[in-house]
């Protein structure tokens, strides 16, 4: 498989964890109880994080490869790269924040900024997904 198409099977499998944990995974906080909700809590994040940060580290490496080895600076490529960028920054300086202090303590209003949020980066790793089969497909 070549870079581009491993690129675009990476952000497609990225955007796809995203989906599953905005639609399934985020709505279904409010159902776990509150004695059992910080353990769910520790090791729902102890587990996701081995699923997300190995696409998202690859997705990265895919996109250095794009700039880099292709010289791929064409609009795609850039919007591309600005969708990575906002889905990191949303990741970094909101997600995680929300998610250490679910993990002191239950609350349902971090839980509601958690899932609007998200959309955010469900939204921009979708796009940046899409971006990616179309480079894929243009080769």
């Amino acid at each position: 498989m070549e870079l581009l198409e491993t690129h675009a099977a990476i952000s497609l499998a990225l955007a796809c964890v995203l989906w599953t944990v905005q639609l399934v995974i985020y709505p279904a906080f409010h159902f776990i109880a509150v004695e059992s909700f910080n353990q769910w809590h520790r090791g729902y994040t102890g587990t996701i994080t081995w699923i997300v940060a190995p696409l998202i580290l690859l997705q990265a490496a895919g996109m250095a490869g794009r700039l880099v080895l292709k010289r791929a600076l064409d609009p795609v490529t850039l919007v591309e790269l600005a969708l990575i960028i906002t889905a990191w920054a949303v990741t970094f300086f909101v997600s995680v924040p929300l998610h250490e202090g679910l993990q002191k303590k239950r609350c349902e209003r971090d839980m509601r900024r958690l899932v609007q949020s998200n959309w955010l980066r469900t939204i921009a790793w979708s796009g940046a997904a899409a971006l990616s089969w179309l480079a894929a497909k243009r080769g």
